[in-house]
């Protein structure tokens, strides 16, 4: 779009107010997410204030100038890395969980005049709300390339010699109907739980125990396995008092009926770490 006709399409509209980043317009300046928005028709969510600042001076504006974190420095095309840089700049400064905890005490009781001070006191900025955005489009499945990284490796560790995968492995997080585990092979039935575990694992928990009475209930005599990171998850499968019924409480009508059925293996309903369920669990 030619520079004369990008003025009078976004003249038309008031500036929203500047937060960090802006595009003179005419000798107004208006934040470049908005001033791109108008003139593409794109939604602000499918480009970050990088991208708009960029496009817009290829159009012929002046604008602000996008910076990576210090001592990061990126080409100005490089947008996935300057996204990096700044995130990994915000969670490398500060405790999250801490930095976190203090925001929500200085919103409270505040007015608009404080809500946009405190944004500013605890950097929560346009570009890292845009970095994050970027960084989470990229790498959303990171779980998953983990969880199939693992098993891959893992492979040629754990099968014994004369061992065959009868079934294409299930390397994406989760399972789908026609591949009821991560791996299955002529002797063993087997689900990898990657996640570490940091204390309060509430739904871990739950997660790794459906995971082993699904291995229990197989119907073929194929050992059972499950393969955690860490000592966490064992212990609370051999040590946990709480009740099978809690830990199951969030699983599939078919897990709960599964694992009623008296055709079912029979198990102590009062606790995860029953010796009645005896797949072997690795870590």
């Amino acid at each position: 779009m030619p520079l004369e006709d990008a003025i009078a399409r976004v003249s038309q509209v008031s500036p929203e107010p500047i937060r960090e980043h802006w595009a003179d317009v005419n000798g107004v300046r208006y934040p470049p997410k908005q001033a791109y928005q108008l003139i593409s028709e794109l939604p602000r969510s499918s480009f970050t204030s990088h991208t708009a600042l960029a496009r817009l001076r290829e159009i012929g504006f002046t604008t602000s100038i996008y910076k990576p974190g210090a001592g990061n420095a990126q080409p100005q095309n490089d947008q996935l890395s300057a996204s990096f840089s700044t995130l990994v700049e915000f969670l490398t400064t500060f405790e999250l969980t801490d930095h976190l905890a203090s925001a929500e005490t200085a919103f409270a009781g505040t007015d608009v005049t404080g809500c946009t001070d405190t944004v500013e006191q605890f950097h929560f900025s346009e570009d890292l709300l845009d970095a994050a955005l970027a960084v989470r489009q990229h790498v959303g499945r990171l779980n998953d390339v983990i969880h199939a990284t693992v098993i891959a490796r893992c492979l040629p560790l754990i099968l014994e010699p004369g061992e065959t995968v009868t079934v294409r492995p299930s390397l994406g997080a989760g399972n789908d109907p026609s591949r009821p585990f991560d791996i299955e092979t002529d002797r063993r039935v087997a689900e990898f739980k990657v996640a570490q575990w940091k204390g309060s694992d509430a739904m871990r928990q739950r997660g790794v125990f459906k995971d082993l009475v699904h291995l229990a209930l197989d119907s073929t005599d194929r050992r059972a396995q499950i393969f955690v990171v860490g000592p966490l998850p064992k212990k609370f499968l051999t040590t946990s008092q709480a009740s099978a019924e809690w830990a199951l409480g969030r699983s599939s009508p078919h897990t709960l009926a599964a694992s009623r059925s008296d055709s079912a293996p029979r198990r102590n309903s009062r606790s995860p770490g029953s010796r009645a369920v005896r797949p072997r669990i690795s870590r």
